[in-house]
């Protein structure tokens, strides 16, 4: 019988979002994305079916498809699994059982959906090989594969540094010259007091990235020059600090991921929301060195830093003020596929 186990990390990102989508980075003089997989998993789980029906099943969000091969790629209830079986799999082999879970809440910012599509592709392509012989996928394949699934399904265009903090966890540099991405991924010892420091925190309302950063796209491509000046400004912060996190300046990283935040807020105040606000405003009361929004904004999740001598009174803080701390550390692994 054949069962294979697929888990994921997602990722907070430190500086650099949105510049991930193409081909925003080569419209613009300075880019880079800086981000850190974190211990709030993805998992995806494939068997051959003992009763010849393909199933579909998502744990968190509570849904189940069974069917023919034929139903269950055409059905609507799932479809990032649907379509992702339709490119990995094919009728002539034998049905499959494929059941998934995520950590992250829905809408979250830190590329929960985008993780547990890595986490489904990388399960569905180890049981290729193993059922019909394909040879292992590469960390480019994959990623090339899950974006090009989700842009069919949110209609939109779709950055990378997700699939990437979810197949490579820990801290990851990406840079872009033409015709590549570089993702320069380094262990945690090189930055041993953002572990100790991190808070995740969630505001406990939802965003929508995609329309988001669809706002920003066109804006950018329509010719706003102001739009443009202020992502060089992000770029430059975020390339900046991908080389303190290369050195280890720990408060160097802290200073520019705090600097390259405020040029996002004035690059779309809606970044924050009531919610998020309150919660910035109690963490830094109580002592917190920095907060931000994950991921597009709008809601979510929160990064929060906090130095060990105030990280209780910080978490307390967000805790009175409506935030649920999350059980999350940065992530020593990424993307692992085994047979069960």
């Amino acid at each position: 019988m054949l069962r294979v186990r697929a888990t994921t990390p997602t990722r907070i990102d430190l500086a650099g979002g949105t510049l991930d989508i193409w081909p925003i980075p080569h419209i613009l003089d300075h880019k880079a994305t800086v981000n850190v997989g974190i211990t709030l998993m993805a998992s995806a789980e494939v068997s051959t079916a003992d009763d010849g029906q393909y199933l579909l099943s998502s744990q968190d969000q509570g849904e189940v498809v069974t069917g023919s091969f034929a139903h269950v790629v055409a059905s609507k209830k799932l479809p990032l699994l649907s379509l992702l079986l339709s490119a990995l799999w094919h009728p002539k082999l034998p049905p499959l059982h494929l059941k998934t879970s995520a950590q992250s809440p829905a809408g979250a910012g830190l590329g929960g959906s985008s993780c547990l599509g890595i986490a489904v592709a990388g399960a569905l392509w180890r049981a290729r090989q193993l059922s019909d012989g394909w040879a292992p996928a590469s960390d480019a394949q994959l990623v090339q594969l899950v974006g090009d699934v989700e842009a069919r399904l949110i209609q939109t265009p779709t950055g990378i540094q997700d699939y990437w903090g979810g197949i490579r966890g820990q801290i990851n540099l990406l840079s872009y010259p033409y015709g590549r991405v570089n993702v320069e991924t380094l262990g945690i010892s090189r930055l041993p007091r953002l572990s100790e420091e991190l808070i995740v925190c969630y505001s406990g309302k939802s965003r929508a990235s995609a329309i988001n950063n669809w706002e920003i796209f066109k804006r950018l491509f329509d010719g706003d020059k102001s739009l443009l000046e202020t992502f060089n400004a992000i770029g430059l912060c975020a390339e900046q600090c991908a080389e303190a996190v290369r050195t280890g300046d720990y408060e160097q990283v802290v200073s520019l991921s705090a600097k390259e935040w405020q040029l996002r807020v004035k690059l779309w105040p809606n970044i924050e929301t009531t919610e998020t606000k309150r919660l910035d405003k109690a963490a830094l009361t109580a002592g917190a060195r920095l907060t931000r929004v994950c991921g597009a904004g709008g809601g979510g999740v929160m990064a929060v830093l906090a130095p060990a001598s105030k990280k209780k009174d910080v978490e307390t803080a967000l805790r009175n003020n409506g935030g649920q701390i999350l059980a999350a550390t940065v992530a020593p692994l990424g993307l692992n596929v085994e047979n069960f």
